[in-house]
């Protein structure tokens, strides 16, 4: 029900309290920045293709200047065409505003493009972490192994990841005792289940918490 221009400009007054010549001038810019045309101001969001809604939001998120950029499954929704529209514009903006990001998502393809290094949570804990050569290359933690294993592979002739994971998820406000993830892990022993493993360096920044790693080191 906003304006373009009104979306982009809100953090704008709320925090740097710009004036209205001021501010217009920064959402101009800022549209143009993400590549959208200055006009686009003057329309609604219902008026944009859902590429173009994800420029304007990702103008929004610039709008106050920042040095650390939260983006939370910022291309799940979009196709793949859009995807690498968008991917490619937030990495060139990341050099261009000299910007840091925490970039959250299940596609691990878009990962491995977009990230420096990964860690893998599970149930909230954090499993594993890593440069993407180490984690991609080198995945230790059995949840790691089983998220590789089963990215698709347009190959019919490609065997796909042997690490088939089992069992339900445990509820995130009642976790099992010891390791989150020994109640879907094959190989999880009697110290699983009963003391949660601590994040370990293995060597080069490469971390991990699990106890079968820990045995085997």
């Amino acid at each position: 029900r906003m304006l373009v221009k009104d979306i982009i400009s809100e953090p704008l007054e709320t925090h740097l309290k710009l004036g209205k010549a001021e501010t217009k001038e920064r959402v101009s810019e800022l549209l143009e920045l993400v590549g959208l045309s200055r006009d686009a101001m003057w329309r609604y969001p219902h008026e944009f293709s859902g590429g173009q809604k994800q420029r304007i939001g990702i103008a929004r998120a610039l709008a106050t200047n920042p040095k650390f950029v939260v983006l939370d499954e910022p291309t799940s929704f979009l196709d793949v065409s859009v995807q690498a529209h968008i991917l490619n514009l937030i990495k060139e903006l990341q050099t261009k505003l000299d910007l840091t990001y925490l970039f959250i998502s299940h596609n691990l393809g878009v990962i491995q493009h977009i990230s420096d290094g990964i860690a893998v949570m599970y149930l909230g804990k954090i499993v594993e972490t890593g440069l993407v050569d180490q984690i991609f290359n080198e995945p230790l933690h059995p949840y790691t192994q089983a998220l590789l294993g089963a990215i698709p592979v347009p190959d019919p002739d490609v065997k796909m990841g042997e690490v088939i994971l089992e069992g339900t998820i445990p509820s995130p406000e009642n976790p099992p005792p010891g390791c989150r993830f020994n109640t879907r892990c094959s190989s999880a022993t009697s110290v699983c289940k009963e003391k949660e493993p601590q994040l370990v360096e293995v060597g080069g920044g490469h971390t991990v918490a699990c106890h079968l790693v820990y045995e085997t080191a």
